[in-house]
């Protein structure tokens, strides 16, 4: 099988020739890595041959993004997407988010135009294959899109296209604690945001898909919880995101894109509904929120492939304790339904051998369970 072929395999719960394989890892993580030994020329996808490529959406309201200081390791800059942020310029940590623009109901009526899609032929495409979570470069035209696009399909890899989702998205411009506050006082208003921003993804999808770039997969990034449970609660949900999120399935269906979801957290009181809005496959798994690949199995079968679960903590730890959670959860995938993934990301404290030895152990064990 392609890589494409193999995971489709897998989103539909058929077998796979072998087991299908992806990773994210920490920005410093691979840089660490490079003093151990991973060659510098080489992507990690390329080098571990991973099985899924990424391009992302630019779905923000394209304020004018640009550094606005560097002081020792830290850079602040305002985000496209309404917000400022002091961060490590070169790893990752805890982001201290400051301005957000949606102040008010005031300044949404000024910030709610910048979520529509131009149709000026000069505006930046609103696609790219850098991550837009700190794009600080310009994007590239509309017919540059295109070639990145046809030179990773061409690739033969599973193709997703990336986006936030509609909680994820409008927290950035409104502002985390203000959005969650608003979810009680003004559910009414978040939904509305929440629906000005899926219209827009939902457009530029259409776009990407008028100028023949069809994506096998969209990704969703949405994180709804935290390790105990999630950030409002599911009647709040129900009301205010999911019908974006329903549409959203409706136009992927329609077009023949797998709809895959991001969200870390304890998120099982949402699964269902998530399934029902058309979620084929959910990400990271968090062992640490106690989400578990297998019994999510046992519960949702043929419903839900899961991609990823296998505990990050362990990574770092002795070895007969990754091998022990491989073990458990690599079988999955000799029927379809999983792709390996670690339950979030991997941190720079893993070192290079040992995630090779990691990998190695999973597609040794997926082996001998016949895929």
């Amino acid at each position: 099988m392609t890589s494409r072929e193999r995971v489709t395999a897998a989103v539909a719960h058929e077998p796979p020739d072998r087991l299908p394989c992806d990773e994210s890892f920490w920005e410093d993580t691979i840089e660490a890595w490079r003093e151990q030994g991973f060659p510098r020329d080489v992507a990690p996808a390329d080098y571990f041959d991973f099985d899924l490529r990424f391009m992302y959406l630019d779905t923000s309201p394209r304020f004018e993004q640009k550094v606005l200081a560097r002081e020792g390791p830290y850079v602040t800059y305002a985000d496209r997407f309404g917000y400022t942020v002091k961060k490590f310029a070169d790893r990752c940590s805890t982001m201290e988010f400051r301005n957000h623009v949606t102040q008010d109901r005031a300044a949404w009526e000024h910030v709610r135009p910048r979520f529509v899609l131009s149709d000026d032929p000069a505006e930046p495409a609103r696609i790219d294959d850098a991550s837009c979570f700190a794009h600080l470069d310009p994007y590239p035209t509309w017919e540059q899109a295109v070639e990145k696009y046809q030179r990773l399909y061409s690739t033969n890899r599973y193709l997703l296209f990336a986006a936030y989702g509609p909680w994820e998205s409008t927290w950035r411009h409104r502002g985390y604690e203000n959005l969650l506050t608003d979810v009680m006082d003004d559910p009414d208003w978040v939904r509305e945001m929440a629906d000005t921003h899926q219209a827009l993804v939902i457009a530029v999808l259409k776009r990407c898909i008028d100028r023949g770039m069809k994506p096998d997969g969209f990704f969703a990034v949405d994180d709804l919880g935290h390790t105990g449970g999630l950030l409002m609660s599911p009647d709040s949900w129900r009301g205010i995101f999911r019908p974006a999120v329903e549409r959203l399935g409706e136009f992927l269906s329609r077009n023949g894109i797998a709809f895959w979801m991001h969200s870390c957290g304890d998120v099982r009181l949402l699964i269902d509904d998530l399934i029902d809005c058309g979620v084929r496959v959910l990400n990271p798994v968090q062992v640490a929120a106690g989400l578990d690949v297998v019994q999510l199995r046992k519960r949702y079968g043929k419903r839900l492939a899961l991609y990823g679960g296998i505990d990050a903590r362990l990574m770092s730890g002795p070895e007969e304790a990754i091998r022990k959670n491989l073990e458990e959860k690599i079988p999955l995938a000799a029927d379809g339904g999983y792709i390996f993934h670690s339950d979030h990301s991997v941190p720079p404290q893993v070192h290079f051998d040992r995630y090779r030895r990691i990998l190695e152990m999973a597609r040794q064990c997926s082996m001998e369970q016949g895929t």
